[in-house]
Parts: C-alpha cells; sequence; structure tokens
C-alpha cells in the first residue's frame, strides 16, 4: 500500500509505501524535467477518478501549470498531479489541458505504487 501525504503546501507532497520508500513531488517534478508539455483533450481525461476538489483551491489552481497523468501502454490510469486545475478546466468549458506524462514503466512510478493498480485505476493509497 501506498500513502499520499498532502500537507497544505503542495511542495511538501509525498509518497510512501509500506517500507519507508519516500517519493516527493520535486522528485517526480525533476525526473519529467525534460519531458515535453503537451496539450491533452479534458475530454479524455474525465473517466478517471479524481480527488474531491475543494472549491477554494480550485479557484486559485493556474491552467498555465501542467497537470501530471500516469499513464500504461498508452492509456491514462490516473492524476498524479493536477486533480483541482483539471476540474477547473472542466468548469470553465476548456478542451484542452496543458500536462506531462508520467510513464509507468518508470522507476518513480514503480516506488509510488502504480504496479499495483485497483480495479477502478486508482493507486493503492
Amino acid at each position: 500500500m501506498v500513502m499520499l501525504m498532502l500537507i497544505n503546501n503542495w511542495e511538501q507532497t509525498y509518497w510512501e509505501d509500506e517500507q519507508g520508500n519516500r517519493t516527493t513531488i520535486q522528485e517526480v517534478l525533476e525526473d519529467l524535467r525534460d519531458k515535453p508539455v503537451i496539450s491533452l483533450e479534458v475530454a479524455s481525461l474525465t473517466h478517471l477518478r479524481r480527488t474531491t476538489t475543494e472549491p477554494d483551491r480550485k479557484e486559485k489552481a493556474d491552467l498555465s501549470f501542467p497537470i501530471i497523468v500516469v499513464a500504461k501502454d498508452g492509456e491514462f490510469q490516473t492524476i498524479l498531479d493536477g486533480n483541482h486545475r483539471l476540474q477547473k478546466a472542466i468548469d470553465k468549458g476548456e478542451t484542452h489541458i496543458s500536462a506531462k506524462i508520467l510513464k509507468e514503466t518508470n522507476e518513480k512510478t514503480n516506488l509510488l505504487g502504480f504496479n499495483r493498480m485497483l480495479p477502478d485505476h486508482r493507486p493503492a493509497l
């Protein structure tokens, strides 16, 4: 089981497995640093189960910052970071959103537990 720890400051977000191995959002962002920002159709992401969004955080969400989507075998699995941005884009009727793709074969996704997916494609948190 992987535990997501979201502190009041998003920059302190991390995921920890049962052995105490920890991956921080900074490590994920560093890993994605040289990956391209792409434009994804919002409709291609709406089937993914997302976390509950807090209205004030959604309103403050900056759509210019790309979301992070985990993909496996060409299929989107989950939104790792950016649920509030995605919901804001949906609510505003946006057709596309900026994103970076974290492939499930990546070393970070193994630690994040994405190799142990639940039937609804959410990581085992």
